[in-house]
């Protein structure tokens, strides 16, 4: 048998030899979340763009990059899906768990002192109106300072959980209100924002200090204007005490203020931190397997988003669907056939006249057979494709018996390719005659049924075929 399989096969290596192979090629699919613009570029082995596709149709088995770039991973979480497999994403980008965990409970939003300036001014204690009025200016610069850093963490937090803006606008957001503080000790923000925090916390710490040392002088004072004037009468004892009690007062506001302020530049630093951390891209890879995929995605609330919300929801933000169709690559697949196959001349029926004479018939006719076949075709379109087939066929005639090899080219239409239309090679079992008979001899033989063998040669066929099953 090895012997009869030599010539088929040697046609089967002719035949898929000319296959051209491609290297694996590879797409970038981009969709940016802020414009919903997407854009299909060519790749080529170094991630370099060479070419972006208008009307795109992607190599089969390329390798196909998805890139969703301008999503807030502090607003928005991406879920991918795909008929056909999995995506499997290269990096989530951002890590919300060690966030979540350093964000801590703040206190509202009022860290004003709302000092009183007839607090500090109006009282027989101090030796100067002006002082307790520079104290008091004081407090309200210290009190307008805290309220920028409070209105600082906000815009911040605002802007993290917006998801129409990217990376670049939350900073010139967050850069641009801080420098709207008018203190020369300040550092410019845009050159180096942690240098601005650490400035400003250290400012404020300062002048809590320096109001700290002015209350404790003032306080110093109304004890002892009060002890070097013995008659005081009960109005001013009671007036004395209050302005110290103010005074106590004034010193605990302003130390749980500064501490409050103080958290919220560490916050600040914290979310900036992570910001400058944080990649607004989320990168898919995905192998073009089918003929069309769709890709699902889903924009969803993020889990910092959610922690920020009262309800327990998550939100879904938008969805969108990109389609990838893909072309060209090497198919194999199989089909069941009705082939008509013909060995002229070479296929003969023998018998023996009535005068002794050995004649020949020749089976010049096709012969039906029912075939299984195996087709490979690299593909050019959608509807039409060329390509081969090899098979094996049966014959549906009880006279004749044995396993025909077929082999030949092949069009395959259809959107799935399914219907082929094939000719070629047929290799199959016909009859000889045995011991040195030929035809148009004289015999005294009665029958011929000893005297023949079946030999493989080669003829042709035509079928027609309906594919099963896509075998890649």
């Amino acid at each position: 048998m090895a012997k009869l399989l030599t010539p088929v096969i040697i046609c089967f290596l002719c035949l898929i030899a000319p296959i051209t192979v491609h290297a694996q090629q590879k797409y970038r699919v981009l969709y940016d979340y802020n414009t919903e613009a997407t854009t299909y570029l060519a790749l080529d082995n170094t991630n370099t763009v060479i070419d972006t596709l208008i009307k795109p149709r992607l190599r089969r088995n390329s390798l196909v990059e998805i890139k969703l770039v301008n999503v807030n991973p502090f607003a928005v979480d991406v879920v991918a899906e795909i008929k056909e497999e999995d995506l499997q994403t290269s990096g989530s980008g951002f890590n919300f768990t060690s966030l979540l965990g350093g964000i801590s409970g703040m206190g509202g939003d009022n860290l004003g002192l709302n000092v009183s300036q007839s607090s500090l001014t109006n009282s027989k204690f101090f030796d100067s109106a002006s002082r307790g009025a520079s104290v008091s200016n004081a407090f309200t610069e210290l009190s307008n300072k805290m309220t920028a850093v409070r209105a600082l963490e906000n815009t911040l937090k605002a802007n993290l959980l917006n998801p129409n803006l990217d990376k670049e606008a939350i900073l010139q957001n967050l850069k641009a209100l801080a420098r709207e503080q008018a203190d020369a000790r300040l550092s410019d923000p845009n050159a180096n924002f942690y240098l601005y925090l650490s400035n400003l916390d250290k400012i404020i710490n300062a002048d809590r200090q320096q109001l700290s040392d002015d209350l404790d002088q003032m306080a110093n004072q109304v004890e002892a204007t009060t002890a070097s004037d013995a008659a005081l009468s009960r109005g001013e004892l009671v007036e004395r005490n209050r302005a110290i009690g103010n005074l106590e007062a004034l010193k605990a506001t302003l130390s749980n203020t500064v501490e409050l302020t103080h958290l919220s530049i560490d916050e600040i630093r914290s979310l900036y931190t992570q910001l400058e951390a944080a990649s607004f891209e989320r990168t898919y890879d995905y192998q073009m397997d089918g003929d069309e995929v769709n890709i699902n995605l889903k924009f969803v609330q993020s889990s910092f988003s959610e922690s920020q919300d009262t309800d327990a929801e998550v939100t879904t933000l938008k969805t969108r669907s990109l389609k990838l169709f893909a072309t060209g690559g090497f198919k194999i697949n199989s089909s069941v056939a009705l082939t008509l196959n013909n060995f002229g001349d070479k296929s003969k029926d023998f018998f023996i006249s009535d005068d002794g004479v050995i004649g020949a018939t020749a089976n010049d006719y096709f012969i039906p057979n029912l075939s299984t076949m195996i087709n490979f075709y690299p593909v050019i379109g959608d509807n039409f494709n060329v390509g081969g087939s090899f098979g094996l066929s049966i014959p549906l005639a009880d006279d004749i018996s044995g396993v025909n090899f077929l082999l030949g080219p092949s069009i395959f239409l259809g959107s799935k390719s399914r219907l082929s239309l094939s000719g070629g090679i047929a290799y199959g079992p016909v009859d000889r005659l045995t011991d040195g008979l030929e035809p148009g001899q004289t015999t005294n033989l009665s029958s011929l049924d000893n005297f023949t063998k079946s030999v493989y040669d080669f003829g042709y066929f035509f079928g027609i075929s309906f594919s099963l099953f896509d075998i890649n």
